[in-house]
């Protein structure tokens, strides 16, 4: 079954299972696959087969965006927003389905874009495209991981303004109804972008100031990322939590490592002895710059730990650099449209 048997079974309905770049670069890869390899040519066949049941399913659920009636009840974006306030994000069984299938359909499309990706690596006529799906790739995964950040500014109730809750709850909204605009958001991008410049990175440690990591991370970054810095840069929990950004462990441990090279007389630290410090395995290659997964795994090492740093009172990030990245721009958007009126 191909694409278009699948938009005639389901009759007519439209289904984007790519955006235009996504599309060109399926064809011309599987174009190749087939002459290269029939039998993983079927395979990816069927893998599209079942993304298109997923965004079948999607589409045939009504927008979150409209209101419903149900009886004497309404729901509608306003309503919504209330139970994300109340309830929060994580409760599968309080969220409208189509929340939930557009979750699962972003998941499949990732690992199928993984698929492509192994696919490229394998043979070396497709090497050519090996970047582009390494490109398509992250962003579905880094629109997953962006969502996670929504949720917890809207989860803060109590340390963010209703405005400012409101205005994230709007953007994570808009972020599961339009599953298939990568451009639907206003400050998604800047963080993607983050992450993307992190898996370039991988940190050498040495005195543990940070100051090259910092260095090489501004120079992938954009202008926003200059007025972030500018003004919260001297901020104590935002130099904490760009030190775990940087270094790629978290702030007890960072501590631990300079309070070991102060007690030992020693001013520069490599991985190896990092390991010994820390007495346990740091990978070698903490954050692997082809593998987007493991910034997924990073961003929430670092949120379970802020967790337990609450709940003891522990000194240390109260958020993580995304979040506090996040906040930030919203913050902006929000005092320009008042100045704006």
């Amino acid at each position: 079954m191909n694409l278009s048997d699948i938009a005639a079974m389901i009759g007519g309905m439209n289904i984007q299972l790519y955006d235009q770049r996504e599309q060109a670069l399926r064809d011309k890869l599987k174009a190749a696959l087939r002459t290269i390899d029939p039998a993983m040519y079927a395979t990816c066949r069927l893998m599209e087969s079942e993304l298109g049941n997923l965004s079948r399913v999607f589409c045939s659920y009504p927008s979150i965006l409209d209101n419903q009636h149900f009886g004497d009840e309404i729901h509608s974006v306003d309503t919504l927003i209330e139970r994300l306030f109340r309830d929060g994000c994580d409760h599968t069984v309080l969220l409208p389905t189509k929340v939930m299938v557009g979750r699962t359909f972003t998941v499949a499309k990732f690992n199928f874009f993984g698929f492509l990706r192994k696919v490229c690596a394998r043979y070396g006529a497709l090497a050519e495209y090996e970047e582009e799906i390494q490109a398509l790739w992250e962003h579905l995964l880094f629109s997953l991981l962006i969502e996670d950040v929504y949720q917890v500014i809207i989860e803060r109730n109590g340390f963010y303004s209703p405005e400012l809750r409101r205005e994230a709850a709007l953007e994570l909204i808009h972020l599961w109804e339009y599953r298939f605009d990568q451009t639907v958001t206003e400050y998604a991008p800047a963080v993607v972008e983050l992450w993307r410049a992190r898996l370039q990175i991988a940190p050498v440690f040495g005195t543990m100031m940070g100051t090259m990591e910092l260095m090489r991370l501004s120079s992938l970054l954009s202008e926003r990322w200059y007025h972030f810095l500018d003004e919260l840069g001297e901020n104590r929990e935002v130099q904490q939590s760009l030190e775990e950004f940087v270094f790629g462990i978290v702030h007890e441990e960072v501590c631990l490592v300079r309070e070991t090279m102060e007690r030992r007389g020693i001013t520069t630290v490599n991985r190896e002895s990092l390991q010994e410090m820390l007495s346990q395995e740091v990978p070698l290659e903490p954050i692997q710059g082809d593998d987007p997964r493991e910034m997924y795994r990073f961003y929430h090492r670092r949120s379970r730990r802020i967790l337990r740093r609450r709940i003891a009172g522990n000194e240390g990030p109260q958020r993580t650099l995304e979040e506090i990245l996040l906040v930030f721009l919203v913050q902006h958007r929000l005092a320009s449209r008042k100045t704006r009126s």
